[in-house]
């Protein structure tokens, strides 16, 4: 994320390209690994209208997520046809749906307060939003916010910036054992070629583009 107006403006114009139309083979391969009880509380950040976040409730899990763009949460929940409750707190609106409960504001005004009950975290598109100058905050909070019993499922892109202009931006496995590794065991469950799999950012004039994906564990 390059600043709160320019994520804004993108989803106001419509420019999300990184909004994926299914849900993440990664999460759906690894989540089970993590043996999280039933009623257990996934935490989603910058989750936009994630197909994720409807997927992990199907599992019987609680989903937390937090994203700044009000047109992507509503619009989660029109395209998932379901019905939802909105009210406002003195920071956030919030919105619930069974056992779906979002948050539209600034991932920055969250506290451990509004954490407490997560058990796992499920980073697929918030790291990879942040600007390189915002990584380093973004971690520390994400770190000072989430219960010390918090492990998490971590997936990031990996290119030459110097090909293009993120987001999302490239963040290395050795930016993720510097943000990570004092607070974390890391484990890196795979890591592919997938530049085929993305035309759009070939033609950009990318020419390698690599994912990885990490479960990091208390």
């Amino acid at each position: 994320m390059v600043d709160n107006q320019h994520w804004l403006d993108r989803w106001k114009e419509n420019r999300i390209g990184f909004h994926a139309s299914t849900v993440n083979p990664h999460l759906q391969k690894y989540l089970s690994g993590f043996s999280l009880p039933t009623g257990a509380c996934v935490f989603l950040p910058l989750c936009g209208k994630a197909l994720d976040i409807g997927w992990i409730a199907a599992q019987g899990y609680e989903v937390f997520g937090i994203e700044l763009s009000q047109i992507a949460i509503e619009a989660f929940f029109e395209e998932n046809e379901l019905d939802y409750e909105r009210s406002d707190s003195d920071r956030f609106g919030v919105y619930r749906s069974g056992n779906i409960n979002l948050l539209q504001g600034d991932f920055f005004d969250l506290t451990s307060d509004d954490l407490g009950a997560c058990n796992l975290v499920y980073d697929r598109a918030a790291l990879i939003a942040m600007a390189e100058r915002n990584r380093p905050r973004y971690c520390e909070h994400m770190l000072s916010i989430i219960p010390a019993v918090s492990n998490m499922l971590l997936i990031t892109l990996e290119y030459d910036q110097a090909e293009m202009n993120g987001p999302p931006f490239a963040v290395s496995t050795e930016e993720v054992y510097q943000y990570y590794s004092e607070a974390f065991s890391i484990n890196l469950l795979e890591s592919n070629d997938i530049i085929d799999e993305r035309p759009r950012w070939r033609s950009a004039g990318l020419t390698a583009l690599s994912e990885s994906v990490f479960r990091l564990d208390r």
